[in-house]
């Protein structure tokens, strides 16, 4: 029950288990645990449920297009009911031209801008575009405005994310009369397996995350075809090519196995992923963050081994409009200063 729990697959193993009728096969412990679990849940996602329609009204009325991503996307599309998969985060890909308009109307609802100091605006706009607006009043949380949908060092570095595509094949949604849209199923994926591999190095959410992806081949019978095509063409297909091969074996995810071999990498690739024993990390929950696992991660999931070495190159010796953005370096004496810093920061803390 506690591994349920930490996995955040509570309120889904009761759900299934009752569906089957094998409720009453748990001891009595086991079975309130679950019970307790699905019930907070269920009173989470009343809370959130309301605050989400409340701020894609508000958009709305701004004129602010949207499309939900990651939980509340997930929980209203591919899982049973949206109480069986907890969220966080209410995370909206906006167009960036719209950001000043959405922040306004958020602030309307009392929410405020929130800055990471590890990220400064500057720097996040070098990668893709993010604000983070943190309520104020209760029930209200953090709302993630995000400019495109995959982005990041990583994807900047590595990747060629037709982004104009993406949110041109948006699907259109409602959350209770309120207007919004998802991913097509192909897009939404692969966005998925970018989450789960890069942003998270398979660590938090674990096996969560990797159930978000087989519900949706599940429950939306992707097609493969394109979704291979976009896999290659954007440089993502190692990424996408190690979240489905853990599916499949992890979860019995029903991939085609021809999927898997145009996905595939080269023979020494994957002997070197197999080392990082990616199955034994998501079972048992190793965790994450800033460690130099992650740069061993991030580097294997390159298609490319030019864009591996410039990713390691540059993760190194950023550009002097990275160092600035990073680091507030504005004087030429700054700029070397963190020009000589920063490696040496990143090699003794992996974060930098």
């Amino acid at each position: 029950m506690a591994w349920l729990a930490a996995q955040g697959l509570a309120p889904f193993a009761f759900f299934r288990l009752q569906q089957l009728d094998w409720l009453g096969r748990l001891p009595p412990a086991a079975h309130a645990a679950l019970r307790t679990a699905l019930g907070e849940s269920t009173i989470g996602e009343a809370v959130q449920h309301r605050e989400a329609v409340a701020v894609l009204a508000a958009l709305a009325a701004a004129g602010v297009e949207t499309v939900l991503l990651k939980g509340l996307a997930l929980a209203h599309t591919v899982y049973p009911t949206p109480r069986c998969r907890p969220k966080g985060d209410l995370d909206l890909w906006i167009p960036p031209a719209q950001r000043a308009a959405a922040v306004a109307a958020l602030q309307t609802l009392g929410y405020r801008p929130h800055e990471k100091s590890h990220r400064p605006a500057a720097l996040r706009q070098l990668t893709g575009g993010e604000q983070q607006m943190l309520g104020t009043h209760p029930g209200s949380g953090l709302v993630e405005l995000q400019w495109p949908a995959i982005r990041g060092e990583w994807v900047r570095r590595t990747a060629a994310v037709d982004h104009a595509a993406l949110w041109a094949r948006r699907v259109p949604l409602r959350l209770d009369g309120q207007p919004t849209a998802i991913m097509a199923p192909e897009d939404f994926l692969i966005h998925l397996c970018v989450h789960l591999a890069i942003n998270h190095q398979f660590s938090a959410p674990w096996l969560r995350g990797l159930l978000d992806v087989h519900l949706l081949v599940q429950g939306h019978a992707p097609a493969w075809a394109p979704l291979v095509t976009r896999a290659r063409a954007w440089r993502l297909a190692t990424v996408v090519w190690t979240v489905l091969d853990l599916a499949r074996r992890l979860l019995g995810t029903a991939v085609p196995g021809q999927v898997l071999t145009v996905l595939s990498p080269s023979p020494a690739r994957r002997w070197a992923l197999g080392r990082l024993t990616l199955d034994r990390a998501l079972l048992e929950m190793w965790p994450g963050g800033y460690r130099h696992r992650r740069f061993l991660i991030q580097t294997l999931l390159v298609d490319r081994p030019q864009d591996a070495a410039r990713l390691v190159w540059r993760a190194l010796f950023p550009e002097a409009a990275w160092l600035q953005a990073r680091y507030g370096a504005s004087s030429v004496g700054a700029l070397w200063r963190a020009r000589l810093e920063h490696p040496w920061r990143l090699l003794i803390t992996a974060r930098a």
